[in-house]
């Protein structure tokens, strides 16, 4: 009798060990999911109303089927709490910290996935988390993340589109993003630039190389080829949906349907490439069982693990929240449209306006001298749950206006010398040339991410909020007209740079 509970006992042990560690595995990922919660539904929001990012759905029932897999694996170990690895944390926590205090939802994700692979690996040990490290690390593609490349893809396929018409002898006038043909008119929207299908290849690509290879040579051939392959391929998809409209003299291939046929012609893409790829398979020899020597058990070590492990994942969260207890901005003053000496102001001509979404304070007024009127949008943004640099703020509005040209202008607002980022954008006839800056910690700038960063320092040094300043003016004749005018207009604002100082 004594020699079957000694028998037993083993298994009872790992049986045991396992209900309780990942017991506490689940109980911290519960913790740290309310505490990012807004983090958690940042990411699903976008998973819902972006069709980019609506196969991130998939990712976790795919996860949970890879580590199904390995049952007969993780059922020869016996976890145990490994709480050095709770070392790895603090570089985690920092990316949060600067996610949180820069309002970088892609950063926060990212901290937010790396933070469940240090509790599976500080809670359950490096021999589990090596059987799990391919489906661990998967749960990164949880994170929407990639939209940055959507200019960039946007302007590949508009030149793609543009080189193969000019190769075939088809006589077409490319603006911006607009190729205009004569018998047809085609933009290469944000939703023809590619990026769906980029990542969409680059999820699926990854699995089917952690199921088809064993070579790390050509696990990396592969996915640079599903990179380029689907950027290539858009590029041929767009050119073909222009060539199908044309030469069908628009019966075809325009509306909704040539979104059917550009998703066909992917989908065509994604198997040919995993069908090349299959070609070149490796072998996968049955896995030797894993010897396990016994290892005397040490109780005390998950409770401590776990203790350390809910001060690293509550820490940024507490502080974030203490640095947003901060003064509401006083929006009605911030609206009051100011003086402008030797200009009158009017309302604007709401013909274009940034689409920035939900500012915390507003000013917008129109200018005028002589000839159009040049209008001013001062959006300002305290840092504290909204945010000025969001891929949801766009300068113009993809449904009615089109880009035509962008460039740099120097200019000054006051006495201050300025760098505006200039557009030139057009709609049924009408351009309009926009300038535009960033003011942050009373300084101007262009680029977002010294915004970002601004608002990091912000927290420890004082100061914080941020604004976007947008001018605008149609071109009724010379575009050096035009620019003088914003020139001329731009000079005049330093009650708006005043007003805007005393914001931080």
């Amino acid at each position: 009798m004594s020699s079957f509970e000694d028998a037993s006992r083993p298994q009872t042990l790992g049986v045991s060990a396992w209900t309780a560690h990942l017991a506490a595995l689940a109980g911290l990922i519960l913790v740290l999911g309310l505490l990012y919660a807004r983090t958690v539904a940042a990411a699903v929001t976008v998973w819902w109303v972006s069709p980019t990012f609506s196969h991130c759905f998939l990712i976790i029932p795919v996860v949970g089927y890879l580590i199904w897999g390995k049952r007969q694996a993780l059922a020869q170990l016996t976890p145990a709490a490994y709480p050095r690895a709770l070392w790895l944390a603090l570089p985690v926590m920092a990316a949060a910290l600067v996610g949180a205090l820069a309002a970088i939802n892609e950063l926060e994700q990212l901290a937010l996935i790396a933070f469940v692979q240090v509790l599976a690996l500080s809670l359950l040990g490096p021999k589990v988390y090596r059987v799990v490290l391919f489906p661990a690390l998967y749960l990164f593609f949880l994170v929407p993340m990639g939209e940055y490349l959507i200019g960039p893809l946007q302007r590949f396929t508009t030149w793609f589109i543009d080189q193969g018409l000019t190769l075939l002898g088809i006589l077409h006038y490319t603006e911006g993003n607009l190729v205009e043909l004569a018998n047809g008119r085609f933009q290469v929207a944000e939703a023809c630039a590619g990026l769906r299908f980029l990542i969409a290849t680059i999820a699926v690509g990854a699995l089917f190389a952690h199921l088809t290879y064993r070579k790390w040579n050509k696990i990396a051939l592969f996915m640079v080829a599903c990179v380029i392959v689907p950027i290539i391929g858009n590029g041929f998809r767009a050119l073909g949906i222009v060539l199908l409209a044309h030469f069908s003299d628009n019966r075809i291939a325009v509306g909704a349907d040539h979104l059917v046929y550009g998703w066909g012609f992917s989908v065509a893409i994604l198997a040919l490439l995993m069908f090349v790829g299959s070609k070149f398979a490796d072998d996968f020899p049955p896995e030797p069982a894993a010897v396990t020597p016994p290892r005397p058990p040490r109780p005390h070590l998950l409770p401590l693990t776990v203790l350390l492990s809910l001060v690293a994942v509550s820490a940024v969260p507490a502080f974030a929240a203490w640095h947003a207890s901060g003064k509401p901005v006083d929006a009605s003053v911030f609206a009051v449209v100011p003086e402008i000496q030797d200009f009158s102001t009017e309302s604007v001509s709401h013909d274009w306006a940034p689409g920035f979404q939900a500012p915390d304070a507003k000013l917008e007024f129109a200018m005028r001298k002589d000839g159009p009127a040049i209008d001013v949008f001062v959006d300002y943004y305290s840092g504290e749950g909204r945010n000025l640099i969001s891929s949801a703020n766009k300068f113009w509005d993809e449904e009615v206006w089109h880009p035509i040209a962008e460039r740099q202008a120097s200019a000054k607002v006051g006495a201050a010398p300025v760098t505006f980022r200039e557009l030139q954008i057009g709609s049924a006839g009408v351009t309009r040339l926009v300038w535009w800056t960033y003011v942050s910690n009373g300084a101007f700038t262009q680029s977002g991410l010294a915004v970002k960063l601004d608002h990091v320092k912000s927290a420890f040094i004082g100061g914080r909020g941020a604004a976007l300043l947008a001018l605008s003016t149609p071109i009724d004749g010379e575009t050096e007209t035009a620019r003088a005018r914003l020139r001329e207009a731009a000079a005049a604002l330093q009650p708006v740079k005043d007003r805007l100082a005393r914001m931080e």
